[in-house]
């Protein structure tokens, strides 16, 4: 009698890893760790080139933002009154355009609601309505921004922040794609991504990428939100749809942050906390 074949698949590992991860106890920290780091390695060479579909189209994410205030600190800097106003979390939804040279994030636009009383949450929701774009070409290694900001538009130019990135050998289903996890972690930020190598590009939300496969969950500690894929379509993008952001002041990263600052400073002493879009990014 003829035995039947076990086909394993990238599933059948991250179940094997999920497994691992609940029986610690039972097996030593050493082998533990070693068959983790195996089977990613066994992930990434079984869905690479398999998926040459999957290289162009647009995945809607879900970013949630944890929104409440250090109230301490509020007190401090002269604005408790508008810390009170805030939400202990808001929920926008965001773009990304990609195929395997370049990609560009987006605000996916909301309508306001005419009812909503809260000025934090009217200014929010207009903020996350800005025309604000990210562009990213790894053929050329252009980096450009375009930010909205107190009507007036900016482009910040550069090259992508090199991350490097530290492969924990966790896994989990996002969307049912296997995920890989990664970390990075500086003096400023700790960043947490899940990627998978069945999306084979570089790529992911905002300006983070570098990894062997497309990122479907970021959290980024410094600015206390998460980035969640919600929808994923694959498509042929048309070139438009890529092209690089040229409306604009160009200016450094510097340089913008500071015009933020000013003028946020300058509508803390007016008590005024109106204007349109923009911010910090």
């Amino acid at each position: 009698m003829a035995l039947k074949p076990f086909i394993i698949n990238s599933t059948h590992l991250c179940k094997m890893v999920n497994y691992l991860n609940n029986n610690t106890l039972t097996l030593s920290y050493n082998k533990v760790l070693i068959m983790k780091n195996i089977l990613s390695i066994l992930i990434i060479i079984i869905t690479l080139g398999v998926h040459a579909q999957t290289t162009s189209g647009k995945i809607t994410y879900s970013e949630v933002i944890n929104t409440k205030p250090d109230m301490q600190k509020a007190e401090e800097q002269g604005w408790a009154q508008w810390a009170e106003m805030v939400p202990e979390s808001m929920t926008f939804k965001k773009q990304l355009v990609f195929n395997e040279k370049a990609s560009m994030y987006v605000n996916i636009k909301e309508e306001e609601d005419p009812n909503e009383k809260n000025m934090v949450k009217r200014m929010a929701r207009r903020y996350s309505n800005a025309n604000n774009q990210t562009y990213i070409n790894s053929e050329s290694n252009a980096f450009v921004e375009q930010q909205d900001f107190m009507g007036k538009t900016f482009l910040i130019k550069g090259e992508p922040d090199k991350i490097t990135w530290k492969m924990t050998g966790d896994m989990k289903i996002i969307m049912s794609y296997p995920c890989l996890k990664a970390t990075y972690k500086d003096s400023t930020e700790t960043l947490e991504a899940w990627f998978t190598t069945e999306i084979p590009v570089a790529i992911g939300p905002e300006k983070y990428g570098q990894l062997p496969g497309m990122i479907l969950e970021l959290t980024s500690k410094k600015n206390k939100k998460t980035l969640t894929a919600i929808v994923i379509d694959f498509k042929e993008i048309d070139s438009s749809e890529l092209s690089e952001p040229t409306v604009g002041k160009v200016v450094t990263r510097e340089e913008y942050n500071k015009i933020v600052k000013r003028k946020m400073e300058e509508m803390r002493k007016n008590g005024s906390w109106g204007g349109r879009g923009g911010g910090r990014h």
